[in-house]
C-alpha cells in the first residue's frame, strides 16, 4: 500500500513537472521569437497599421518598441480606446478574461489560508498535490469549513454574474442609442418570420405598422440562387486556371530565353506552351462522372450563358413566390423599438419570430422561407445529430481520460505493464502533455460541423448560427472535456482496487475525483502558457506570409486577399474554450483550491496575449452581435456552478456525510433561485431599448433612463400602448434630430458636416465626418454595425468620475447611462445617411443584386492576357489585366485593387 501512495504522489508531482517544464519551454521559446520578430515582421504582428484597406479609426498607433514595453501600454489603454478598437464584441471578450483572473485571484485569498492547512493536517493517507485537497479529509466534521467557503465564493461568484449582466444591459442601451448605432439601417429594420398568410399583403402589414416606411418580402430565389452559386464557383475556377496557364506561359519563355533555347512560336499562342493544347486546364461537371470540359473554353461560354440568365431572372424577381418573412424599415430606431416592442402583445403575430439589429448580410436567406412544421423538424434533426455525436464523441475522450491515469491499470491490463519500466519524467509527459494535446485537437473539430448543423437546423442569422454554436460547443466542451475526463480519470485510478473489493467504490471515488485536478492544472498549464504565447506568436500566419503565401496564392486576387484580409475572431468557439476554464476552476475551487492559482495565471497570461491580438492583428468581426456572447456565457456560468456543488454533494453521498449533504444542497437550491430570477429580468432587455433612453440620448431632457429596472416594466407598458394608438404617432423632427447626443455641439457638428465628403459605393451615399468611414458598406450585403471615423469633441460629459472602483463594483447601478455613455469612443458620435437608390434594394436576397464577376487575370508580356480577355467579352465575360502583371522572375504581382474595387469600401 506504502509504494501504491508513493508511486501516487510521485505521479501527480511528475506528471505536474513534466506537464509544467515543457510548457514553460515552449512559452519561452515562443515569446522570444516574437519580442524578436514582432518590429521586424510588422504584417504579420501589427498588421492592421499596415493594411490599407482598414479604416484609419481602426488603425492603432504603432505599439512601443521595446521587448515588452507594449504590456505596459495595453494595459493603460482606456475603455473608450478598447471599444473602439476590438468593438463592442471584443471589448466583453477581454473584460471575461479579466473579470475571472480576478474571480480566481479572489478564489485564492479566501480559500488558500483555511483550506490548506485543514486538508493536509488531517490525514497522511494521501501524498504529493492531493494532500491538500479534501481527499485527504478523513474527519468528516471538518468539511464544514468546504461547505462555508463554498457559499462564500459561489456566492461571490453569483454576484459577480448579477452585476455584470447590469453592466452589459446599461452598455447596451448606451450603445444602442450613440448616433452611430441609432442611424443604422439594421437599428431601424425589422426581421418577422412565419408570419400569417394574411400579413403577405402590404397593405394589411402596414395597417398595423403605418409609420414604417418600405417593406421587403422575402421570396422564393431557389433557381436564382443555384445559377449564382454556379456562377461563382465557375468564376473562380476560371479565373485560377487562366492565371495558372498565363504563368506557366511566362515562366517557360523566360526559362528558354535564359538558357538560350528556341521559344515558342508563335508567341502569342497559349496552346503552344501547353504542348500544342494538350495540356490544357480541364475538369468535370460533376464529382467524379461528370463530362470533362476545357476549363478556359467552357467557362467563358458557360459563364456568359450564366450571366444573361441570370440577368434576366434579377429583372423579374417581383413574381417569384413569397415566403413568410418580411422585412420592414421604420424612419427611426425609436419607432423600430415601439413596434418591437410590440409584436408579443398582438394576437395577430402569435408565433411570428421577431428580430432587429440585422444587416442584409447576416441573413440566412434559405431559411426564410421555412414553415413553423419544417423548422421545428430540422431543429429535433439537428439536436438529435449533435446530442448522439457527443455521445460518441465520449469514447474518444474517455481514452484520453484514461491515460492520464494509465499507470494505475497496469495490474489488470498485462500488456500496459512494460509503461511501469519508463522513467518518471516520460511517464509524466504521458499522463500530463499528451492527454492534455490530444484534447485540445479533438476539441477542434467539433465546431465546423456544429455551425453546419446550425444552418440545417433553420437559424435566420449568421448571429443565431453563432449562438447555437456557442451553447452547443460549451455543452460538448463540459461533457467531454470535463464530466468524461473527470469520471474516467478518477475510474482509471480506482479501477483495480474496486474490483478487488466493490464495496469501496464510492470510497475510492470520493477519494480520486479530487485527484482528477492534477490533469486539469495540466491543462491550464497548456491553455495559460503554450496556447496564450501561440497566439502572439502567429506561427500560422509567420509561415504563410513568408513561405506557404508566395507558393500557394497563384493568381493576383488570392495575393491581393492574403495581404488586405485580416482575420476575424469566431466568437462562438473562442468564448466555449474559456468558458470550460471558468468551469473547471469553480468546480475545484473547494475540493482542490490549488487549481485557483494555476487558473488566476493562465487568465492573465490569455488576457494579454487577446488584448494584443484584438487591438493589433485581428480587426471586429464583421457580424457585430454588438457583445451578446458575453451575457450567453455569463448565463452559461450557472452550469458550473451547479456542477460545483453537485460535485461536493456526491462527495459527501460518496462519505455518507447527510449534515453536509443537506447543507451543500441548500446551495443548489440558491443558486436555481438566482438562475431563474436573472433570466426573467434580463433577458427581455437585451435587444430591446426603452423608449425614455432613445429619447433622453436624442436630447429630450423630459426623459431619464430608467436605470432601477433598465426599462423592465416600460418596456411591457410601451408595448401594450402601441396597438391602442401609439402606432399612430409618428416623429416630429427630422432623423437628423434623433440620433444627436444630449447638449451636442452644433456649430462643431456643423463644421463637421461642412467639412464632409459624400462617398458613392455602388448606390449608397454615406454622410462621413472629416475622418469617417463604415466598417463595411452595406451596398454589397455588408455590415454596416461599427462607425470607424471622425470626432465630435465634447459631446459627452464625464459624470460619475469621481466614484471610487469599489462603491462601482458593489453597486452596479452608480455606473449610470450618462456614466457609460461617456466612455463610449468619441468616433460613436458620427451619423450615416443612406442613398435612397441603396435603400430601395438593401434587405432583397443577395442573388437578386449580385453582380456578373470581374475576372482579374495578370498582364503578361506575350499579349496573351489580352487575347484571352478579348475571347472572354465576345461572350460577354469581364475579364480584366489592369493593376496586376509580372515580375522579373514571372511570379505575379499586382499594383493594385481587383477591378470593380471600390476604394470607399473599407473593411
Amino acid at each position: 500500500m506504502a509504494s501504491s501512495t508513493e508511486q501516487t504522489s510521485n505521479s501527480s508531482v511528475s506528471q505536474l513537472l513534466s506537464t509544467l517544464i515543457p510548457n514553460l519551454a515552449i512559452f519561452a521559446v515562443f515569446l522570444g521569437i516574437f519580442v524578436i520578430l514582432r518590429k521586424k515582421q510588422v504584417r504579420v504582428y501589427e498588421p492592421r497599421s499596415q493594411v490599407s484597406t482598414l479604416p484609419k479609426d481602426l488603425k492603432p498607433e504603432a505599439s512601443p518598441r521595446g521587448a515588452f514595453s507594449w504590456i505596459h501600454s495595453l494595459l493603460g489603454k482606456s475603455e473608450s480606446f478598447l471599444i473602439q478598437q476590438t468593438g463592442a464584441d471584443g471589448y466583453f471578450f477581454a473584460r471575461y478574461l479579466f473579470e475571472f483572473a480576478a474571480v480566481a485571484l479572489l478564489g485564492c485569498f479566501i480559500t488558500w489560508p483555511i483550506l490548506f492547512p485543514i486538508n493536509a493536517t488531517n490525514s497522511s493517507k494521501t501524498q504529493g498535490l492531493d494532500r491538500i485537497s479534501i481527499s485527504n479529509i478523513s474527519n468528516k466534521w471538518r468539511v464544514l469549513a468546504h461547505i462555508f467557503l463554498s457559499w462564500i465564493f459561489f456566492g461571490a461568484v453569483i454576484f459577480l454574474i448579477y452585476r455584470e449582466l447590469v453592466y452589459y444591459t446599461t452598455f447596451r442601451h448606451v450603445l444602442q442609442t450613440t448616433p452611430l448605432y441609432d442611424s443604422l439601417l439594421s437599428s431601424r429594420t425589422l426581421l418577422l418570420t412565419e408570419i400569417p398568410d394574411s400579413l403577405l399583403e402590404e397593405a394589411n402589414l402596414r395597417e398595423n405598422f403605418p409609420t414604417a416606411t418600405n417593406v421587403w418580402y422575402a421570396r422564393d430565389y431557389e433557381k436564382l440562387e443555384e445559377d449564382v452559386k454556379e456562377r461563382k464557383k465557375l468564376a473562380a475556377k476560371y479565373e485560377g486556371a487562366l492565371n495558372k496557364v498565363v504563368t506557366k506561359a511566362v515562366k517557360l519563355r523566360n526559362k528558354a530565353v535564359k538558357k538560350n533555347k528556341p521559344v515558342p512560336e508563335p508567341a502569342d499562342d497559349l496552346n503552344k506552351y501547353l504542348k500544342d493544347g494538350k495540356k490544357r486546364p480541364t475538369h468535370r461537371l460533376k464529382f467524379l462522372i461528370g463530362k470533362k470540359v476545357d476549363t478556359l473554353d467552357y467557362g467563358v461560354e458557360r459563364l456568359g450563358e450564366l450571366n444573361k440568365k441570370i440577368k434576366k431572372q434579377q429583372l423579374e424577381h417581383g413574381s417569384n413566390t413569397q415566403v413568410p418573412s418580411v422585412f420592414i424599415e421604420f424612419p427611426t430606431q425609436l419607432e423600430l423599438q415601439k413596434a418591437y416592442q410590440a409584436i408579443p402583445y398582438n394576437p395577430e403575430f402569435k408565433g411570428a419570430k421577431r428580430f432587429n439589429g440585422i444587416s442584409p448580410d447576416d441573413v440566412i436567406w434559405e431559411n426564410l422561407a421555412l414553415t413553423p412544421n419544417k423548422r421545428r423538424v430540422k431543429k429535433v434533426i439537428a439536436s438529435t445529430i449533435l446530442t448522439l455525436m457527443i455521445i460518441f464523441w465520449c469514447v474518444p475522450v474517455a481514452v484520453v481520460g484514461a491515460i492520464s491515469n494509465i499507470n494505475n491499470l497496469t495490474d489488470k491490463v498485462h500488456f500496459l505493464r512494460f509503461i511501469n519500466n519508463m522513467p518518471k519524467p516520460i511517464m509524466g509527459v504521458i499522463t500530463g502533455l499528451l492527454p492534455t494535446i490530444a484534447l485540445a485537437i479533438l476539441m477542434s473539430l467539433v465546431p465546423p460541423f456544429i455551425k453546419k448543423m446550425g444552418k440545417v437546423c433553420g437559424c435566420i442569422t449568421v448571429q443565431q448560427v453563432e449562438a447555437y454554436c456557442q451553447s452547443w460547443f460549451y455543452a460538448f466542451q463540459i461533457v467531454n472535456v470535463f464530466i468524461v475526463v473527470t469520471v474516467t480519470s478518477a475510474a482509471a485510478s480506482a479501477v483495480t482496487t474496486i474490483i478487488s473489493d466493490p464495496t469501496s467504490a464510492l470510497t475510492l471515488l470520493a477519494q480520486k475525483i479530487p485527484a482528477s485536478s492534477n490533469f486539469y492544472i495540466s491543462y491550464f498549464c497548456l491553455q495559460g502558457l503554450t496556447i496564450s504565447s501561440g497566439l502572439l506568436l502567429q506561427m500560422v500566419a509567420l509561415i504563410l506570409a513568408q513561405f506557404l503565401g508566395k507558393i500557394l496564392d497563384s493568381t493576383p486576387r488570392a495575393k491581393w486577399n492574403r495581404y488586405t484580409t485580416l482575420g476575424q475572431p469566431a466568437w462562438s468557439v473562442i468564448y466555449p474554450a474559456y468558458q470550460l476554464l471558468t468551469v473547471i476552476a469553480l468546480v475545484y475551487s473547494i475540493i482542490a483550491p490549488l487549481i485557483l492559482g494555476f487558473s488566476f495565471i493562465a487568465f492573465v497570461l490569455i488576457y494579454i496575449a487577446y488584448l494584443y491580438t484584438l487591438v493589433y492583428v485581428m480587426q471586429p468581426n464583421k457580424n457585430d452581435a454588438r457583445g451578446r456572447n458575453y451575457p450567453r456565457s455569463l448565463f452559461q456560468l450557472f452550469v458550473g456552478l451547479y456542477l460545483a456543488e453537485v460535485c461536493l454533494v456526491a462527495l459527501f453521498v460518496f462519505q455518507k456525510n447527510w449534515v453536509a449533504v443537506g447543507l451543500e444542497g441548500a446551495s443548489i437550491v440558491v443558486t436555481a433561485a438566482a438562475h431563474i430570477y436573472f433570466k426573467l429580468r434580463f433577458l427581455p432587455l437585451f435587444d430591446a431599448v426603452p423608449i425614455s433612453a432613445i429619447k433622453y440620448a436624442a436630447g429630450d431632457s423630459t426623459f431619464t433612463y430608467p436605470q432601477q429596472d433598465q426599462g423592465l416594466k416600460e418596456i411591457k407598458v410601451e408595448g401594450e400602448n402601441y396597438w391602442q394608438g401609439g402606432n399612430q404617432l409618428g416623429l416630429t423632427g427630422s432623423h437628423r434630430d434623433q440620433v444627436l447626443p444630449p447638449n451636442a455641439d452644433l456649430h462643431a457638428l456643423e463644421k463637421t458636416r461642412a467639412g464632409s465628403e459624400t462617398t458613392t459605393t455602388n448606390g449608397e451615399n454615406k454622410v462621413l465626418g472629416s475622418d469617417v468611414s463604415d466598417k463595411q458598406s452595406a451596398s454589397n450585403g455588408s455590415n454596416l454595425e461599427k462607425q470607424v471615423g471622425g470626432a465630435i469633441k465634447g459631446v459627452a460629459a464625464t459624470p460619475g468620475k469621481s466614484i471610487s472602483w469599489l462603491t462601482r463594483f458593489f453597486n452596479p447601478s452608480s455606473e449610470t447611462f450618462d456614466l457609460l455613455r461617456s466612455v463610449m469612443p468619441a468616433a460613436y458620435y458620427n451619423y450615416i445617411e443612406y442613398n435612397p437608390d441603396f435603400i430601395k434594394t438593401a434587405y432583397e436576397d443577395p442573388a437578386v443584386t449580385d453582380d456578373e464577376p470581374h475576372i482579374w487575370v495578370a498582364r503578361d508580356d506575350l499579349g496573351l492576357s489580352e487575347i484571352e480577355k478579348n475571347k472572354a467579352l465576345e461572350n460577354g465575360v469581364d475579364v480584366s489585366d489592369e493593376n496586376a502583371g509580372f515580375d522579373e522572375k514571372g511570379s505575379i504581382t499586382y499594383t493594385g485593387p481587383p477591378p470593380s474595387y471600390e476604394e470607399a469600401l473599407k473593411i
